[in-house]
């Protein structure tokens, strides 16, 4: 059996060092062996707008690019080499791990310092963003959220206590060192024992669409997950607003946090779960989303159904320009699939 893990990790090394890796920048050159968060070109389109962070440590990064939903090194290379069959693609990198052995062990030793420094900052940054929700103003977060179209009362008691507004969050950069602070709403993202953090930003109140507006704290976990416990229908979405958004009209959800986490989702929904509502953005790179995750709750015990997104696109500006349009069409949904109850959350707008 491949152990994918291993084998990411040798091409993460493997790339980089036979200049397979395209980069933007001298500075992404220099933080990819650090482990630092950096911006790689697309193998196929060549463009770094297309191409999001990679994320992880020194021995396992991740590659993502927003067209074509390729999540490790395993991708890029095959894309990079022009192998399209993942079998011939595991037998290729294989071949090269066997004849280079584990390469730039004593390259790595080198950075191992400074990877103990980076993991100590990761843990401070996880404390600053904790100590947001212990000393958090519940009246600053409904007030936001109800900029939104969210109505922070409709909220479950588990999804609530997991949203907060950060005034002044305290941050300290890996790359530099240096501190920094940000504000807005920050999402506490749970997944078996592990926790993190995103933090979707805002400037004067208002939401950031341009430039730097999202800041990942730790590893990218799903969101609300404690509100689908024994849920026989949950709904999955991209973004953690757009969960929120069909919480508020009340089908528990599940936000991937992105693209990249399509192939895990039937590890994320719960067992009493017998059908998956699909709403995910409705633009082209999540719409091919959708195609793949549809295909694969194919092969599970899960009735998939689709959500189509009325206006705007996604869920949460749907639900400010509409929000009945919004519920009219979950109760379609859930009405198909249940016993279906009147229910006073209905009610709301």
């Amino acid at each position: 059996m491949t152990d994918f893990k291993a084998l990411n990790a040798f091409l993460s090394d493997y790339l980089f060092s036979s200049d397979m890796l395209d980069f933007p920048s001298d500075n992404d050159r220099v933080r990819y062996p650090r482990g630092i968060h950096c911006y790689v070109l697309c193998p196929v389109c060549g463009a770094k707008t297309s191409t999001e962070i990679i994320r992880g440590t020194r021995r396992f990064k991740s590659w993502q690019c927003g067209h074509l939903s390729s999540s490790s090194p395993l991708d890029y290379f095959m894309l990079s080499s022009g192998i399209k069959d993942i079998s011939e693609g595991i037998k290729r990198a294989e071949e090269l791990r066997n004849e280079k052995g584990v390469p730039f062990e004593e390259k790595h030793s080198a950075n191992q310092h400074r990877d103990d420094e980076s993991e100590a900052l990761r843990k401070k940054n996880l404390e600053f963003a904790e100590k947001v929700f212990s000393n958090r103003d519940y009246k600053l977060t409904e007030n936001y959220l109800k900029l939104r179209g969210i109505d922070f009362s409709l909220l479950p008691e588990s999804i609530q206590c997991d949203v907060a507004y950060a005034s002044n969050l305290k941050q300290i950069s890996q790359a530099t060192g240096k501190a920094f602070h940000v504000s807005g709403v920050i999402f506490r993202n749970r997944y078996q024992e592990e926790v993190s953090y995103t933090l979707r930003k805002t400037e004067n109140g208002k939401y950031v669409r341009d430039g730097f507006r999202v800041l990942q704290i730790g590893k990218i976990l799903p969101f609300g997950l404690p509100g689908t416990a024994n849920s026989k229908i949950v709904a999955i979405t991209e973004g953690a607003f757009d969960c929120l958004s069909l919480y508020t009209v009340g089908l528990p959800t599940i936000s991937i946090s992105g693209v990249a986490n399509v192939r895990k989702v039937p590890s994320f929904i719960p067992s009493s779960c017998t059908d998956v509502v699909l709403a995910l953005d409705n633009d082209e790179a999540v719409i091919r989303a959708t195609e793949e995750l549809r295909e694969i709750l194919r092969n599970t015990k899960y009735q998939s159904h689709t959500v189509r997104i009325g206006e705007g696109k996604d869920v949460n500006e749907w639900i400010q320009r509409n929000p009945q349009s919004l519920m009219d069409s979950v109760k379609e949904i859930i009405k198909e699939v249940t016993d279906y109850e009147e229910d006073s959350c209905w009610n709301t707008y």
